[in-house]
Order: C-alpha cells, then sequence, then structure tokens
C-alpha cells in the first residue's frame, strides 16, 4: 500500500533558522533585535530598501552559517517515527539557487527521512511581495494529506486546497492568530506526534 504524504516546512520547524539571522543581523549590522522581531519579509525587519536587504541576505548566504543551520533536536525522532507511516516531502520557500545546500543539511541532520525536497518557487520569482505567497500549488500537486509550518499563510494556503495542517510552534510571528477549521497549532514535537497518534 502507497504510504500517505506528509510535507513539511524546513525553516523553524527542522531548523532554528529565524535565530541565526537574527544573530548575524545583531553582531554584523549593528541591529539589537529578538526573535519578538523576527520578520519574514528582511526588508522590514531591517528597516532598509529592498536591495539592501538583498545585499545582506546574499552575505548572511555566504558567510557560511546557512549550512550549519541549529536543529530542533526533537524533530528527528518524531520523523523517523512519523516516516514508518507516511512519505515524508520537505516543501520550503527557500530558493531554488539554495536546495543544494539545504538538501546537503537535510542528509546530514535527517538521514533517511525524506523522500524529497521541493521548492515552492516564492523567493526565486523575483516578486516583491513574494512573503505573502503560499505552498498551496504545491501541496496539491504533490497530493500532500497533512502539512506542517510554522507559517499561518502557508497553513491557511493548505486548507484552500483540501490539505490538513498543522500550525507549528509557538512564535511571535504565529500567536494571536484566526485558524481554519483544518488547522491545529501543535506548539512542539512532542504535540505533533500526539496529534498524528489521535487520527490513526
Amino acid at each position: 500500500m502507497n504510504k500517505q504524504i506528509l510535507s513539511v516546512d524546513i525553516d523553524d520547524v527542522l531548523s532554528h533558522s529565524a535565530k541565526q539571522i537574527m544573530a548575524y543581523g545583531n553582531e554584523n549590522w549593528g541591529h539589537t533585535h529578538s526573535i519578538e522581531d523576527f520578520n519574514e519579509d528582511l526588508a522590514s525587519m531591517w528597516q532598509v530598501e529592498p536591495d539592501e536587504a538583498e545585499r545582506r541576505w546574499l552575505e548572511y548566504i555566504d558567510s557560511g552559517i546557512f549550512s550549519r543551520l541549529e536543529v530542533i533536536v526533537e524533530a528527528r525522532e518524531a520523523l523517523e517515527r512519523l516516516s514508518q507511516t507516511y512519505q515524508i516531502i520537505a516543501v520550503t520557500s527557500r530558493r531554488d539557487s539554495l536546495l543544494p545546500l539545504t538538501g546537503e543539511w537535510i542528509a546530514s541532520n535527517y538521514p533517511g527521512i525524506f523522500h524529497q525536497i521541493i521548492g515552492a518557487g516564492i523567493y526565486g520569482n523575483g516578486r516583491p511581495d513574494a512573503h505573502m505567497l503560499t505552498k498551496a500549488d504545491v501541496l496539491k500537486s504533490i497530493g500532500s494529506t497533512h502539512h506542517i509550518d510554522d507559517q499561518i499563510k502557508h497553513c491557511a494556503g493548505a486548507y484552500s486546497v483540501g490539505v490538513p495542517a498543522i500550525l507549528f510552534g509557538d512564535y511571535p510571528w504565529n500567536r494571536d492568530v484566526d485558524l481554519p477549521e483544518t488547522v491545529t497549532r501543535c506548539k512542539d514535537w512532542p504535540a505533533v506526534l500526539e496529534y498524528f497518534d489521535g487520527i490513526v
């Protein structure tokens, strides 16, 4: 029997991505941001023009730190367990140019768990409002039966194409939001396992 497909975001679901980019910005550009200030619209967060935000992003990537993202430790054990029941696919908003590095990081930190890594093409399309787009089309095309993401927009996008979603984490950017009826909040990976135990 074919396994159902579980799609999983990477940043701040598998890795502590926001914390790392905030620390880099504070150290290199004189900011004093905390995680409470994080905004994936980097130009808005850093209060700079889009061209400068792009320059800073590329500097951050070129520093090599991106390849050493800190793992959310509980995720590995939880996904090893879920992989016995589901075919797990990473669906990320990262640019296509970062997918090779992403694949290396996944292989190193989550060996044997992910069947595939798919870039949703959100930030690689050149649109200034890319941070507003969702992964809905990708989830529909791969036949995802459940999706895990820390961004409410992607969970809402999943809802729009009939995919039940888990809003992961207790982050400043996903608190105090209204959840569609097929979106469930799970604050951590043990809560994710509890969710799936409840639907088996």
